[in-house]
């Protein structure tokens, strides 16, 4: 669907149109990197176009009637007389009078009546070439006056300026033909100082709207006005309504009312009305220039009667699609046959529009469509909701805003709201917004990406009382942008490898299949490497990227191998990597000036990155850190991070959800500062300490083993943190902080009662401290004193602190307190509150032999995902040994031919505790007794899985 272009829809108040504001089309988590490469790849192709477009324009005739000059304006409108002009003034144009009367008619009518002012050369061609655009198919021109004001002397043009019409479809290359024409001038002699006065009128509108009426002005100008009006004469019986829309409407005044020539008149006025800066990074339904609406339909189920005679229901189809139908209703089931439908309409019918008069909005029969095989968004509407009907698929039309998305519940009921079509059809109690014209969409109804993701729509159905929101219940899965990078470094000061793999779904992933075909395979490994050659200077392809379209997912995943040279630098022995999640980048567009009037655009917004870097470290590294996470809520985006260092492998995964599709411009420093806590949070480097990295001693003889240089890690941390603490500097949260890092490393060397002390004081330091309460927690824990540790950990969870860590923690306290129903409810939430797959599976083993000790078969999901999980990674094949997929022989062969050295040692520390509890679920003492006391013989001491199988040992040897 095209807007027609009429007095509705021009700002009446203009000679031609103001420029447009720079503004962002709805977010369709765009392929940056591959679109600013195929644009750089055409750059020739695209400055040569924009030469051609600038001479684009084509000299036409209108028909006889169409265009008329001398005429006096009509009687019916009031105009200002020209005020006089203010010397001194230093804008390069002002606009002295904006004079806009409105008639509803028959015929309906607008009259421009302006005067501009230049005061700078470069700004002659504002008065030099006035530009008047109008549709000569069902509107007539007449122009009353052409002046030029230099002094006291006026020079009248309008019987002799030579006026050409021209026209361009600006929309051509996109498939869009609607007829506009310019009426273009271009005056002689024209100098600094000189005004330009011109008064012209259009009648006529669009007959697709019968007699109804619908107008619309701008308020505020490019340049600066002193006098601004607009004028709406009405006959008395019409009920026209109007409104302010825009983002500075608080205040604006109201109109006079009075009658006029048996008319009603409102009237709206302004003095010296200013400029409003034109700021950059603005989102669609943004509209920093207010405007008056008018319209007369009564409510948004008005437009949707009147859209219904457009749409017909009982429209014949060609007897060609019958084969088709066919064909579909084969199909196993109504979504299957409506996604068939669906890609049928959408590759098969080509998009092109040619919106002239009627056809701006009403659409082609099916029988026009198929003969031509092409039409615009109206017509493959149409087509499709036949095509459905047929199916017994019940659907409708529905109108949209592409161009703002949420600006139709901004503005009075009117059709011309809208410069969209696409279908609505309900299949299975679920909400399909069908758009088709859209191209690269693949796969089932659910996985397809939503251009009008959050729109306000009207379904043009009967009964309509309201507009309808789109919104996706599967918002996260089909915008999500997922990346992934493994990095190897086999020796330090070697160079490393590069592993990615990085998952378009929804929009992206339709946008990547357009533009796949296009290119060639040195093309597509060029693309691949991105900005990595920035990041890791001197990076070079390992082999040729794999795609994998993921059709039924409706998801590409790109993977690609590279070279790194250097990949850590070292720092008086430490060594260091950087890392960067590149999805991340362009989540949101910051302006230079944060000191603003408007909101600021988030593109990345609806979407979810998901970032995960894997560093394999030499083998000579050793490190234990449980997975520690961390969340970062505020107004604007949620993060979610969690780091974890088992032997030589380090990981950090991150998830960010942008929160709203703007940013306010109060809440523009409130950004700022969050998004240095998101900088802080991220990290962006990899580290391993000279202490991390084992010795062989000589010979053999004092090679440090993986729990020495545990020991030692932790002791080397309670030696730093007691200085700091000792040091006397540290206060409220940064001390907290400092004892609780004490008490923990006390704990983890099996010395928690001494830790203890540092836990309490931690929380008596820092009261509000979410941390220092789960920091005692944990060390009450380790004592044995489970009721204390829930109580810590609860508190935790008031102050919002880690939910993850302190549900899964909670949920253990009350296991060994025999409080299985309650823990079991934690396990559950904690893997429902965690994104990372890792830390979801550890609180669903839990999870699984807590309802194991309760008799109860494990959740159908949690069930179906263990036992597909049996030849994934670790944990998953415990998951699936609790589920009885695998055996415990199985698991613990899985880890001797998977992995070597300190992961193997790691893996098998948990793998034994895991061990136990599935022969205590089958009530095998004896074997589980085993398997807790290798727990407890692998030595880390700072795993989760040691202490609770101490537990469990003292359990056992309590009972009879």
């Amino acid at each position: 669907m095209t807007r027609p272009h009429s007095s509705r829809h021009h700002h009446p108040g203009a000679m031609r149109r103001p420029a447009r504001l720079s503004r962002w089309l709805p977010s369709l988590l765009v392929l940056l990197g591959l679109t600013l490469w195929l644009l750089a790849t055409s750059g020739a192709q695209a400055q040569a176009g924009a030469a051609a477009d600038e001479q684009g324009l084509k000299e036409i005739e209108v028909a006889a009637g169409a265009f008329t000059r001398g005429s006096p304006p009509p009687a019916w409108a009031d105009l200002l007389p020209l005020p006089p002009a203010r010397p001194g003034t230093k804008a390069p144009v002002v606009v002295r009078l904006a004079d806009s009367h409105l008639r509803v008619g028959p015929p309906h009518a607008y009259l421009v009546n302006r005067a501009e002012q230049v005061n700078d050369t470069s700004a002659l061609s504002e008065i030099g070439q006035p530009q008047i655009h109008f549709n000569p198919q069902f509107q007539r021109l007449l122009l009353h006056r052409v002046l030029v004001i230099r002094g006291e002397q006026t020079t009248d043009h309008t019987a002799q300026a030579k006026v050409r019409f021209l026209q361009r479809e600006s929309g051509l290359e996109q498939g869009v033909y609607s007829g506009v024409v310019t009426a273009a001038m271009v005056l002689p002699d024209v100098r600094v100082g000189d005004t330009l006065h011109l008064v012209y009128t259009i009648e006529g509108d669009n007959p697709i709207f019968g007699s109804r009426y619908i107008g619309s002005s701008s308020w505020e100008q490019p340049h600066p006005v002193q006098w601004r009006r607009v004028t709406l004469l009405s006959p008395p019986g019409r009920d026209v309504r109007w409104r302010w829309v825009g983002d500075r409407v608080d205040g604006a005044a109201g109109p006079r009312q009075d009658e006029v020539g048996g008319l009603r008149r409102l009237r709206f006025e302004q003095r010296d009305v200013p400029v409003v800066e034109n700021e950059p990074h603005l989102p669609p339904q943004a509209q920093p220039w207010r405007w008056l609406q008018f319209s007369e339909f009564a409510d948004w189920n008005d437009v949707a009667q009147w859209a219904m005679g457009l749409f017909p229901r009982d429209v014949p189809l060609p007897d060609e699609l019958q084969a088709h139908l066919k064909r579909w209703r084969t199909l196993p089931d109504p979504a299957a046959r409506a996604a068939a439908a669906l890609h049928w309409v959408q590759n098969e019918i080509r998009y092109y529009s040619l919106a002239l008069g009627e056809s701006s909005h009403r659409p082609a029969t099916p029988v026009e469509v198929l003969t031509r095989r092409w039409g615009d968004c109206k017509d493959k509407s149409l087509l499709l909701m036949r095509l459905l009907g047929e199916l017994d698929i019940p659907a409708v039309p529905v109108l949209a805003s592409l161009a703002t998305r949420t600006g139709p519940a901004l503005v009075l009921p009117s059709p011309v709201a809208f410069d969209h079509a696409i279908v609505h059809a309900r299949i299975d109690g679920r909400d399909h917004w069908l758009d088709p014209t859209r191209l690269g969409q693949a796969g089932p109804l659910a996985v397809a990406g939503q251009a009008l993701e959050d729109a306000w729509v009207l379904p043009v159905r009967d009964g309509v009382r309201a507009l309808a929101r789109v919104q996706s219940p599967n918002r996260e899965a089909i915008f999500a942008s997922d990346l992934v990078e493994r990095f190897h470094l086999p020796r330090f000061g070697d160079d490393g490898e590069l592993q990615i793999e990085q998952s378009f779904t929804g929009l992206a992933a339709e946008q990547l299949r357009q533009a796949l075909p296009r290119m060639e395979g040195p093309q597509l490994a060029t693309w691949a490497v991105g900005g990595y050659d920035r990041r890791y200077p001197g990076i070079t392809p390992d082999g040729q990227p794999v795609v994998r379209d993921e059709v039924e997912r409706n998801r590409i995943v790109i993977s690609a191998r590279y070279k790194v040279p250097k990949l850590a630098t070292e720092f008086s022995g430490d060594w260091a990597m950087r890392f960067f999640p590149a999805n991340f980048q362009g989540t949101f567009a910051l302006p230079e000036r944060v000191t603003r009037q408007f909101p600021v655009l988030v593109p990345s917004w609806p979407g979810t990155l998901n970032y995960r870097a894997e560093v394999q470290w030499p083998g000579s590294v050793s490190v234990v850190s449980d997975p520690s996470s961390r969340r970062l809520e505020t107004p604007h985006f949620r993060l979610e991070s969690t780091r974890a260092f088992r032997g030589n492998v380090a990981t950090t995964s991150l998830k960010l959800q942008p929160l709203a599709p703007q940013v306010s411009a109060a809440e523009l420093p409130r950004l700022l500062e969050d998004l240095r806590k998101l900088d802080q949070q991220v990290g962006g480097v990899f580290a391993v300490a000279r202490s991390q990295i084992k010795s062989d001693g000589f010979l053999g003889i004092g090679r440090t083993t993986l729990q020495d240089s545990m020991r030692k890690r932790m002791q080397s941390q309670v030696e730093r943190t007691t200085a700091a603490i000792n040091g006397g500097r540290l206060s409220g949260d940064d001390l907290a902080e400092a004892l609780c890092t004490r008490a923990e490393a006390l704990a983890d060397l099996e010395r928690a009662a001494e830790g203890l002390p540092d836990a309490q004081r931690a929380v008596k330091e820092a009261p509000q401290f979410g941390r220092g309460y789960s920091c005692r927690g944990s060390v009450l824990y380790a004592t044995g004193e489970f009721a204390a540790a829930i109580g810590d950990f609860s508190r935790a969870l008031a102050l919002n602190e880690d939910v993850f860590s302190n549900l899964y923690k909670r949920g253990q306290a009350r296991f060994f307190l025999g409080q299985f129903e309650q823990a079991a409810a934690d396990f559950a939430r904690a893997a429902a509150d965690k994104a990372d797959a890792s830390d979801r599976l550890y609180a669903q083993l839990w999870q699984a032999w807590t309802l194991q000790r309760l008799n109860r078969p494990l959740p159908a999901d949690l069930a179906r995902d263990a036992a597909a999980g049996a030849q994934g990674d670790w944990p998953r094949p415990a998951l699936a040994m609790l589920a009885g997929t695998l055996t415990p022989e199985q698991v613990l062969a899985g880890i001797d031919t998977r992995m070597k050295g300190d992961q193997r040692e790691l893996t098998l520390a948990e793998a034994w505790f895991y061990i136990g509890q599935h022969h205590l679920a089958a009530n095998r003492s004896g074997p589980a007794r085993e398997a807790f006391q290798k727990t407890r013989a692998q030595g880390i001491t700072t795993y989760i899985e040691h202490v609770a199988a101490g537990f469990e040992l003292r359990r056992m040897a309590a009972s009879p």
